[in-house]
């Protein structure tokens, strides 16, 4: 049981099975009790659960694991994997998104310039080194070439296939943070089959900020058409707002391993539970 260790397999209000560990990051913990009813009941085999135990680094591995103590995480190794990697939600939501290209590793700059002009964004294939700008952003030659180096030494980018974007204009936003891209206009949505379960503008550790009703709904308009390609039981779109007020997405993400951001949880869970007793 060493694998389990910390973590609390439990049943939310008779209708969800959570497995829940406290990774000591506010943006995504999230005490379950009073405000719930929490039990512990003996299960049968596979019972569905959604896992909210961090990002995991080897999710077949977990999947499995819980599986053989009847525990069946609600996103399966293949659809974590197109909910995490852009090289696979890419190719179905291309039009949604800024123009993308996976390396498996840095291009030359004769294979650059082949399908890209500066400034472009880089991140890996999964995630950003916490959103380091320095990391993130190439405006010319040279800084591209220093992101490369830089990439090998990084603990979070190291291992990952390179990803290169191209560079749209966002809306910026006041905010407080240092050393990080240029934060904009930004909300994290949640998906639980296909419904819309919470949202919440993303950057809520640095900046106050809100959409209106029409930008939310045309928002969660483009951010539903990505639902629908890609059919996932449990996902988390990132969208932003354009200085030309168009809104594209960012980043899709397993929504289990998906902080919480300026989304409230306690109505994040409600509705989830409201759906699946229905």
């Amino acid at each position: 049981m060493e694998e389990l260790k910390n973590i609390d397999f439990f049943n939310l209000e008779s209708s969800i099975w959570i497995a829940n560990k406290e990774i000591h990051v506010p943006a995504y913990d999230f005490k379950f009790e009073p405000l719930f009813k929490v039990s512990r009941p003996r299960i049968e085999n596979n019972v569905n659960t959604i896992g909210r135990i961090g990002a995991v680094s080897d999710y077949t591995k977990t999947y499995k694991t819980f599986l053989g103590y009847g525990y069946k995480l609600i996103n399966t190794p293949q659809q974590h994997i197109l909910a995490s990697e852009l090289e696979s939600w890419y190719p179905l939501i291309a039009n949604l998104t800024p123009k993308s290209k996976v390396y498996e590793e840095f291009p030359s700059l004769e294979e650059f310039y082949k399908n890209f002009t500066f400034p472009v964004f880089i991140k890996g294939n999964r995630q950003t080194s916490k959103h380091n700008f320095k990391l993130s952003v190439a405006k010319t030659e040279d800084e591209l070439l220093n992101i490369k180096e830089a990439y090998k030494k990084d603990s979070i980018l190291h291992w990952q296939k390179i990803v290169i974007r191209e560079f749209i204009n966002l809306k910026p936003i006041e905010n407080s943070a240092k050393d990080k891209v240029q934060l904009s206009y930004e909300f994290r949505t949640f998906w639980w089959k296909k419904e819309l379960v919470g949202a919440g503008h993303y950057w809520s550790q640095y900046s106050k900020y809100n959409w209106t009703e029409n930008e939310a709904e045309e928002a969660i308009k483009v951010a539903r058409s990505a639902v629908e390609l890609l059919n996932l039981p449990f996902v988390a779109i990132d969208l932003a707002l354009t200085v030309t007020n168009k809104w594209i997405i960012i980043e899709c993400n397993d929504a289990q391993e998906s902080g919480y951001c300026g989304v409230n949880p306690t109505e994040l869970w409600r509705n989830i539970i409201q759906i699946e007793e229905t």
